[in-house]
């Protein structure tokens, strides 16, 4: 069986501001299947436990209930994110000639993180991290991308639904308009 090359997921063009890469979150179907399964059962279970709570029925609140609510809220809007995430979320990356900004956004929503070109060394396509959070996150779509760069004492990742060859074409891409500076 005769393999057809993968087409590129992100997008590379030239904006007044600079060279723009956009990388679309990746989508996995049967997560927002479920999610979207999951959050109807989390709507019902939020109503129910909130007039529990807030009307019931007793003069003595339930505590337990109350801690309850509390962590299946912030469950439900993290899947509410993650569902958000995978249904319109991209990252822009816009290369300036004085900057590097990186902007996560859900239908245009989002923040910027703005870093000094000066202060940048060693762009580079660089293997998934394996910490426990990262290796998790990545599941929803989520995480430390394979574009890494070192920025002072840290290092900062984006393209997080893209393969490592489509990541080389990025970096080849951002290093031909800019000569990032190697590590010391």
């Amino acid at each position: 069986m005769k393999i057809t090359p993968p087409e590129r997921r992100s997008s590379v063009r030239d904006v007044p501001e600079g060279l723009e890469v956009v990388v679309p979150a990746r989508r996995n179907i049967f997560l927002m299947l479920f999610l979207t399964a999951w959050l109807g059962g989390w709507f019902m279970g939020e109503i129910s436990a909130g007039r529990q709570v807030f009307f019931g029925s007793t003069s003595e609140p339930n505590l337990f209930l109350a801690f309850w609510l509390a962590g299946w809220t912030v469950g439900g809007g993290f899947a509410i994110c993650i569902w958000l995430w995978m249904l319109a979320g991209r990252q822009r990356v816009l290369l300036r000639p004085d900057a590097l900004l990186i902007r996560r956004e859900v239908f245009g929503l989002g923040r910027t993180h703005e870093y000094d070109l000066g202060h940048i060394t060693n762009l580079r396509v660089a293997p998934a991290v394996t910490d426990p959070w990262s290796s998790g996150m990545r599941v929803w779509g989520v995480g430390g991308g394979p574009v890494a760069f070192d920025y002072g004492a840290k290092t900062f990742r984006f393209g997080d639904s893209l393969d490592e060859a489509e990541a080389a074409l990025v970096v080849k891409e951002l290093t031909a308009r800019h000569p990032f500076r190697e590590a010391a």
